[in-house]
């Protein structure tokens, strides 16, 4: 083999030179310094190779570190020659080596088949992937009788393990498919196994449709770079399907890798970036975590891949600084030069993200996400999305690809300080062990999938589609208008058909900067259309303490359920409102950290606001105890209009408490029909504007509003209201 895996010898001497003379960029020089700092404790000291152990426990941990250690240990090898992390290496590999083939299969708890070392096979193939990196750089320097011991007795069972035993698994399109080929791929390039590298690339059937790392790449990402499981798992997905890309890139394999389907690895990362708020955290789209972000190592290595292959240089703000923390890992791929190069010249200024739309399904036809973005008067990022793509699940690719939420126009909101409107993400507790083994509790599929633990529109107390997973991926919303040409106002509306009986559903939203208030507004008017009467829930997840009411909201008499199935079973009920009026309007205000938030509510029918809290019909507290307002009424064609005012600012220690009191005044339903809707803006200073929507074409628009004519071509329009007082 003439080279490793992630580095041509000529590069390797390169950096070697470069790291001696210390002419590499200080942020690469400081990294390996941080690394031998961090690895030194290891080194001279007996491989710690525990047995099987738990998923999550300290077993589990032991055998994650182990292959992370050796992936570091193998390329500070390369690069400094230093006797003791060849060593390290060496007897690490050939103590799995030892051991591997006597374990039996482990006791697995799910429905993924299970390793020798780990209690799922992804697990074992992430294990291959980076030992076989580490075995690649290392090769050379190891005995005839080392390198067979390690090949046969360790990466020759583990292959036949991840790619012949589990056949299937290995051809599956899912981000565990995706660490299987990568492994395989990396394993078979160590060994020189051709056949094992085609089979990673094209799948056991060899035609780069029913398998392989190829269809991985045309089958699961839209062409915009969406992940069809969302954030969460993209993220995962992001590590093998860019550390193989390299592979194939520097071994000659596939040097055109990069470009592939029109730059698809470089849409996905750039889309990631996309779909983070402000402070990294990605949105919640499916199962996710509320707090995994661009910390994480595959965001990184996206990082260094956009600069280092694409020449991108527009990284989110926060992804930089991330790079610059030196408690973040760096991989030693080809691209960190460039890297640490383009972060120490600065890189590009900071700018203002645009609002942008991301095309879901893998031609792009299946909905998507509208991500509307504004500046907030302290000049940060006030960030809505709206989400109506297709389901984030597939049961014919794999039964295990069942990561989708019932969630379709599911609306987040992040005001350019906090998370104003959430998503409660998925119910598990990853890698505590006390907590189901780190896998998802019954309350995932209970209460975060379904679609009231979302800010969405809910019919009749029942989840979309029935819950049923074969009919949401049969199913999608689409998109109406995308408007983003004037900065006062950012807009986006979709609609969705078949996801309840005999209900049509629209949702259209925007970010409103009006002169007169300091942060942008988030405007969201919910139409549900009907020729029968149904109940309409709108559920708005919120986080902080309530502060003001109007009207009140009284304590219920006894706290309970909110109702008996499909997520309401979870949802303590602790006041509600009396009944409003259709010219009334509702003001619910509450504190989140320094800052204040007021939702305004009005509805084309009577309607009444309730607050509670979830967590109830939870004996083993796996859900947490966070806010809910829900907003109920009846009828057959319905409107729910939502203005979400931030303002203010509060600090108990210093006894500061500014601006805890709204801006807007009322906000009212104006003009409604099945083409156009006209809501109503009015100050607390008596000043007044109409936000005027078409809702299904473009276009000349004309309105009477209490005698008077409003008229706007487009979709949508803002103006004020002349004589308003």
């Amino acid at each position: 083999m003439d080279n490793a895996l992630l580095f041509t010898k000529s590069e390797i001497q390169e950096l070697r030179e470069a790291l001696e003379s210390k002419r590499l960029p200080a942020l690469y020089q400081e990294q390996i310094i941080l690394d031998q700092v961090r690895l030194r404790p290891c080194l001279g000291e007996p491989p710690q190779i525990p047995g099987q152990g738990e998923a999550g426990g300290a077993d589990h941990t032991r055998h994650k570190q182990n292959y992370q250690q050796l992936h570091l240990a193998s390329q500070l090898w390369l690069l400094t020659e230093h006797p003791d992390y060849l060593a390290f290496v060496r007897s690490m590999l050939l103590g799995y080596a030892d051991i591997y083939e006597s374990l039996p299969s482990h006791v697995s708890k799910d429905s993924n088949p299970p390793g020798r070392l780990f209690h799922q096979c992804l697990n074992e193939s992430m294990w291959l992937l980076y030992g076989s990196d580490a075995y690649s750089n290392v090769r050379d320097a190891l005995s005839e009788e080392e390198r067979r011991h390690i090949e046969q007795r360790l990466l020759v069972p583990m292959v036949q393990l991840i790619a012949d035993h589990n056949a299937d698994d290995f051809d599956v399109i899912h981000n565990h498919g995706i660490w299987s080929v990568a492994a395989g791929a990396f394993a078979g390039l160590v060994l020189g196994d051709k056949e094992l590298v085609n089979r990673s690339l094209y799948g056991n059937a060899g035609d780069g449709v029913s398998g392989g790392f190829y269809a991985q790449l045309d089958r699961l990402f839209s062409p915009d770079g969406y992940y069809l499981e969302g954030p969460y798992y993209h993220r995962f997905a992001l590590r093998p399907m860019i550390l193989l890309a390299e592979a194939l890139y520097q071994s000659g394999n596939d040097t055109g890798i990069f470009g592939y389907r029109d730059g698809i690895i470089g849409k996905a990362i750039a889309c990631l970036n996309e779909l983070t708020f402000e402070d990294g955290r990605f949105i919640a789209i499916n199962d996710s975590s509320r707090t995994m972000g661009l910390a994480d190592e595959g965001a990184i290595l996206g990082a260094m891949t956009l600069v280092g292959r694409y020449r991108q240089s527009d990284l989110p703000l926060a992804l930089r600084e991330i790079l610059l923390d030196q408690s973040t890992p760096l991989s030693y791929l080809a691209t960190l030069p460039q890297l640490a190069s383009y972060l120490e010249s600065g890189g590009q200024a900071h700018a203002p993200r645009d609002s942008l739309f991301i095309t879901d399904g893998r031609d792009g036809g299946l909905g998507g996400i509208g991500v509307l973005r504004a500046a907030t008067e302290a000049g940060h990022e006030a960030m809505a999305y709206l989400t109506f793509g297709q389901h984030g699940s597939d049961p014919n690719l794999h039964s295990a690809l069942d990561h989708g939420h019932f969630d379709g126009l599911h609306l987040g909101f992040y005001n350019g300080r906090r998370e104003t409107l959430t998503d409660y993400g998925f119910c598990r507790w990853v890698n505590i062990e006390p907590k189901f083994g780190g896998r998802y509790t019954a309350e995932n599929k209970s209460y975060a999938k379904q679609t009231v633990a979302h800010n969405t529109l809910v019919v009749d107390e029942q989840s979309q589609h029935g819950f049923s997973t074969p009919r949401a991926c049969d199913n999608h919303g689409k998109l109406v208008f995308f408007e983003t040409s004037r900065p006062e106002v950012q807009a986006v509306s979709a609609r969705l058909s078949g996801y309840y009986e005999g209900v049509e559903l629209q949702r259209s939203v925007a970010l409103v900067s009006l002169p007169e208030i300091a942060e942008p507004l988030l405007v969201d008017i919910q139409c549900a259309d009907s020729d029968q009467t149904h109940r309409y829930d709108s559920p708005l997840h919120i986080n902080g303490q309530l502060m003001t009411t109007r009207p009140t909201l009284e304590p219920v008499a006894a706290p309970a359920a909110l109702g008996s199935a499909n997520g309401y079973q979870h949802l303590w009920k602790l006041s509600e409102s009396a009944t409003i009026e259709p010219d009334q309007c509702a003001h619910v205000t509450w504190l989140d950290g320094d800052t204040f938030s007021t939702a305004h509510l009005a509805s084309s029918n009577r309607f009444s606001v309730g607050y509670g809290l979830i967590g109830a019909a939870d004996p083993d507290n796996n859900l947490r105890n966070e806010p809910y307002l829900m907003a109920r009424s009846s009828g057959r064609g319905h409107i729910f209009a939502t203005v979400i005012e931030t303002h203010g600012y509060f600090n108990e220690a210093r006894e500061i408490s500014r601006g805890a009191r709204p801006s807007l005044a009322r906000v009212a339903i104006a003009a409604a029909d099945e083409t156009h809707l006209v809501v109503t803006l009015t100050l607390d200073s008596g000043k007044a504007y109409h936000l005027a929507w078409a809702r299904q074409q473009g276009g000349h628009h004309q309105v009477n509003i209490d005698g008077n004519s409003l008229a706007w071509d487009g979709w949508v329009s803002l103006s004020a209201v002349e004589n308003a007082s």
